[in-house]
């Protein structure tokens, strides 16, 4: 009796994407059950996998971008045309934990850079903190890269 083949499924199906191989923005299921996840409005999970899909590993190295994710005003205004509702939008994300801004743009009128945070796991728990480092640069904070 001759040994069955195992079947191997796609890497990605059909209805996913053209591309057979690995070519997606992963968002675990964890994170989609956190408390965090569910405060976040439909536009801000879609801003989130909008950064997440950014986000990239040199297979051979195993460098990734994770605090070098940065969205220029010329990509804000195809989203979303207001750039108010997106500030409002991003400072949403870094107040729940899911990303931060690693240097602001604003002292040399440049693109923030921003990075993904892991402070979501903790949402509605005592470890829960977001320094003010991790905030968008305001008058009130004054951080400056």
């Amino acid at each position: 009796m001759a040994k069955s083949k195992k079947l191997k499924p796609p890497t990605n199906y059909d209805f996913e994407s053209n591309n057979q191989r690995y070519d997606f923005t992963k968002i675990c299921r964890d994170m989609q059950h956190s408390l965090a996840w569910k405060k976040l409005k439909l536009r801000q999970q879609g801003l989130y996998l909008h950064l997440k899909s950014k986000f990239t590993v040199n297979s051979k190295t195993l460098e990734n971008n994770q605090n070098n994710i940065s969205i220029p005003t010329s990509e804000v205004k195809k989203l979303y045309g207001d750039n108010r509702t997106f500030i409002k939008d991003i400072d949403t994300l870094i107040e729940l934990g899911f990303i931060k801004q690693i240097s602001s743009g604003v002292p040399t009128m440049s693109v923030n850079i921003y990075g993904f945070s892991t402070m979501w796991k903790y949402y509605g728990t005592d470890k829960f903190n977001i320094p003010v480092t991790d905030k968008r640069y305001t008058r009130k904070n004054k951080k400056l890269s």
